[in-house]
C-alpha cells in the first residue's frame, strides 16, 4: 500500500504530438543527436544516443526530459533551454519515445537479437538479489518456460512495463483496461464510510473510482481525506528508478534463457 499515486507506466504515444515534436527536434536537437536520435558522430556535434538513454526510458510525457533540458542544456538555436514551453517538451517526449519504438520494432538499424547483449548469470544475480524480483516471481512458477513464450525484445518490454494498456500518465488514470490488474484505491472522506474501488482518476487535487458495483465516486483531496492506493505494479514502477542499462540487458538475457 502507498498513500499516493506512483509514477506513470509505459508512455502511450500520440502520433500527432510526435509529429509536432519532430519539428522541435529538428530545430533544436538534430545536429548533436543525429536524424534517428542515435547520437552524433562528428565532434563537437557528437551527442549521446537518446534511444538508449535512461532519461528517455524513465520519462513519461516530459517528466524527466523537461527537467533535464531545462538545466542549461545547449540548443541549436541558441535560445535558453530553460525557456522551453511545456507543450514543446511534451511533444518532444512523444517524438523521442516514437524513435525508441521505431528502433526496437522496425528500424533496419536494429534487430531483436541485439537486446541479448547482457550476462545471464549477472541477470540471475540481480533478479534474486538487488532487483528483488524473486519476492513476487518464480522461475518454476509464473516464469516457467518464459523464454519460449516471448521474443527477447518482448521480454525486456514486459518486465519494464508490465501493466497492459493502462496509461496512468497524463490524467493519472488507473488503467487495467488491457486485461492487467487494476490499481485499487480506498478513500476515507472527512465524514462518511470509506469507499474502495478501481482508480478512475488520481492526481494531487482529486480522486475518483468505481466500486465493485460499478458506481462512480469522486472526492476532492485534502488533509482530511485519506487516500490509500494499492498498485499491483508498484515494484516495477520503482524498479525503473534504480535499474541501470546493464541490469536491464542482464535480466533480459536471464529471462530469455528460461526455456
Amino acid at each position: 500500500m502507498l498513500d499516493q499515486a506512483g509514477a506513470a507506466d509505459k508512455h502511450i504515444l500520440d502520433p500527432v504530438a510526435a509529429e509536432r515534436g519532430k519539428k522541435v527536434y529538428i530545430a533544436e536537437c538534430i545536429t548533436c543527436h543525429g536524424p534517428s536520435a542515435r547520437g552524433g558522430s562528428v565532434p563537437p556535434n557528437d551527442g549521446p544516443d537518446l534511444v538508449r538513454s535512461l532519461v528517455i526510458l524513465h520519462d513519461r510525457y516530459g517528466s524527466t526530459i523537461g527537467p533535464f533540458i531545462r538545466k542549461n542544456h545547449p540548443t541549436q538555436s541558441g535560445k535558453p533551454a530553460s525557456g522551453f514551453a511545456q507543450a514543446d517538451v511534451e511533444d518532444l517526449a512523444d517524438f523521442l519515445h516514437l524513435k525508441v519504438s521505431d528502433t526496437m520494432r522496425t528500424s533496419p538499424l536494429f534487430h531483436a537479437q541485439n537486446v541479448l547483449v547482457g550476462n545471464p548469470a549477472a541477470g540471475e544475480a540481480y533478479f534474486k538479489g538487488e532487483g528483488k524480483c524473486i519476492q513476487c516471481h518464480s522461475v518454476t512458477g509464473d516464469l516457467k518456460g518464459y523464454g519460449n513464450k516471448y521474443e527477447a525484445i518482448d521480454i525486456q518490454q514486459r518486465f519494464l512495463f508490465p501493466r497492459p494498456g493502462g496509461r496512468g500518465g497524463r490524467g493519472g488514470r488507473g488503467g487495467g483496461g488491457g486485461g492487467g490488474k487494476p490499481i485499487m484505491v480506498t478513500v476515507t472522506p472527512a465524514s462518511g464510510p470509506a469507499v474502495t474501488g478501481v482508480v478512475d482518476r488520481l492526481d494531487d487535487f482529486s480522486v475518483s473510482l468505481r466500486d465493485k458495483d460499478g458506481a462512480y465516486h469522486a472526492f476532492g483531496r485534502s488533509s482530511k481525506v485519506k487516500v490509500v492506493v494499492d498498485d499491483p505494479y508498484k515494484a516495477h514502477t520503482e524498479l525503473l528508478d534504480r535499474i541501470t542499462d546493464t541490469n536491464m540487458h542482464d535480466v533480459t538475457a536471464y529471462l530469455e534463457g528460461l526455456k
